[in-house]
């Protein structure tokens, strides 16, 4: 059995996995990547944000990676790689199908929030079509000097401080040995179980689970509306060139549309009470999302025509997705962000975050040689990682806690605006240097445990004084967010229509 020795041993090759692979071996380190599966292969997680873009920008200019600067604008994007599928992203829209009634002119300027996350179509965040935007970094590591090995069946062993794997890929036998192990397994957790790093998921207070796939021949929402009659002129883009949330009375559905007119939708279910309707009352998955459908006049007819076009096994159903890991490193090894824990596609912060912890990886791995300021560096990436994961919560949180009030669900998304926005707009190229979605700004947090408790008044007020309660919440809300406020959120002259929320572009 021929024997590889590497500096690096990368376990997982989804885009961060592949894209710290990249980086690392363009900076002169001997890196070896093995999957258990093999690419192309579906997978969501697929809407970027300004933070993204902006992250993915500085990556590229900091390690030299020109090929992905395109990447980082639905413009350049199209230019560069036509053949690479994406949707075009200009911010997140909001629907109110809390109950069973259609959107019409006469209801819907109190069910409607649209936010711009861009200012155009040229600078526009995007969709990524995930089976081949990991395919394309991928092969991007392969061709920068990266040993890959795809449909590996191999045993993980750690002797001294040695991580050594032994299996077989594809009929050939493999061994790789490597001083530093790298986990980007994802769900799976391939590092984390060896180590018995010990499982925090019960600490987290989302719980929520997913009923998802890739449709054709969904109608657009724009389309609906000017159905029935409803003027979308005034909108500050188009309402499905964005992330799109449909907002139930137990949850939220997302619909991402690509620019072949294929739609990323799924239902997010919460599971927080544990009285909420399971997928064990129904006979398959399938017999859920058509009873979810049909509980919406709006969403039968975008769906009436709807067929699944990926993945080839159809909707796929999880338990609750939540999870969290009690660490993110150690002395000769560390796991990337979607490995160490994930909490809800709400708030679209999975690729930014993964980008972050990436970056903080290759900047720990490609720095100093010092193995005591190196380990230290580790713990203090281990530390950021577990805190914003658990901040992302608090803010997946509430929204679901304000369900099924549609106005209060909109209130407590200005808390992400208020956090996203006053990042977007920091000056400099340190963002991976500062804590994601404001984590480690003590204020920001203690108003946010504050706003929480405030929300649950407000969703649990008596019915005759829940408007004044909800006007209550709006107003301290409002003074509350007052120092991260940037773009003018709370500005009531806009109907809830925001086009100055949008990143500035070009500031990178």
């Amino acid at each position: 059995m021929p024997s590889i020795h590497t500096d690096i041993l990368i376990l997982g090759s989804g885009f961060g996995g592949s894209l710290l692979a990249l980086i690392l071996a363009r900076a002169g380190k001997s890196v070896a990547m093995v999957d258990r599966s093999q690419h192309p292969r579906f997978a969501i997680g697929e809407s970027s944000t300004p933070l993204a873009d902006r992250t993915l920008a500085q990556m590229a200019t900091r390690y030299s990676l020109p090929e992905l600067r395109p990447l980082c604008h639905w413009g350049s994007w199209k230019r560069a790689y036509p053949n690479l599928m994406c949707g075009k992203k200009r911010g997140f829209t909001y629907f109110d199908q809390t109950v069973a009634e259609d959107l019409r002119p006469d209801n819907f300027d109190g069910r409607r929030l649209l936010v711009s996350a861009s200012v155009d179509d040229e600078n526009s965040d995007t969709h990524w079509l995930r089976s081949d935007v990991d395919q394309f970094v991928f092969q991007l590591a392969q061709s920068s000097g990266v040993t890959t090995f795809q449909n590996c069946r191999y045993l993980l062993s750690q002797q001294q401080d040695q991580w050594t794997i032994e299996g077989q890929a594809d009929s050939q036998e493999v061994r790789i040995t490597a001083a530093f192990l790298i986990d980007a397994t994802g769900s799976a957790n391939g590092v984390l179980t060896f180590l018995n790093v010990a499982d925090q998921t019960h600490l987290l207070k989302t719980n929520s689970r997913s009923l998802f796939a890739h449709f054709a021949n969904a109608t657009t929402c724009e389309r609906l509306l000017q159905q029935h009659s409803i003027d979308v002129q005034p909108f500050p883009y188009h309402c499905d060139d964005a992330a799109v949330h449909q907002v139930m009375s137990d949850g939220w559905m997302w619909q991402l549309r690509y620019d072949d007119d294929s739609l990323s939708a799924g239902f997010m279910i919460d599971q927080r009470s544990g009285d909420q309707q399971a997928s064990s009352a129904f006979a398959s998955p399938t017999d859920e999302w058509n009873s979810r459908i049909q509980a919406s006049p709006f969403l039968s007819r975008q769906f009436a025509k709807a067929r699944i076009v990926r993945p080839e096994t159809g909707l796929q159903s999880t338990r609750r997705i939540q999870r969290l890991a009690e660490k993110a490193a150690g002395q000769n090894w560390a796991a990337i962000t979607n490995t160490v824990g994930f909490i809800d596609p709400l708030h679209s912060t999975g690729i930014a975050h993964t980008l972050f912890s990436v970056s903080r990886l290759a900047d720990i791995l490609t720095g100093t040689s010092d193995l005591a300021i190196r380990e230290q560096r580790l713990q203090d990436y281990s530390d950021s990682l577990i805190n914003e994961i658990r901040c992302i919560d608090e803010l997946v949180e509430g929204c679901y806690e304000a369900i099924p009030s549609f106005r209060l669900w909109c209130l407590w998304g200005m808390l992400y605006f208020a956090a996203a926005t006053s990042m977007e707009q920091q000056p400099g190229d340190g963002l991976t240097d500062v804590s994601f979605l404001q984590t480690n700004d003590e204020p920001f947090r203690a108003m946010l445990n504050e706003a929480r408790q405030r929300l649950s008044v407000a969703r649990h007020a008596d019915p005759s004084s829940r408007t004044a309660a909800e006007d209550d919440f709006a107003r301290w809300l409002q003074a509350a967010i007052e120092p991260w406020n940037k773009v003018g959120l709370f500005d009531d002259s806009v109907n809830n229509l925001y086009f100055k929320t949008a990143a500035p572009a070009n500031s990178w």
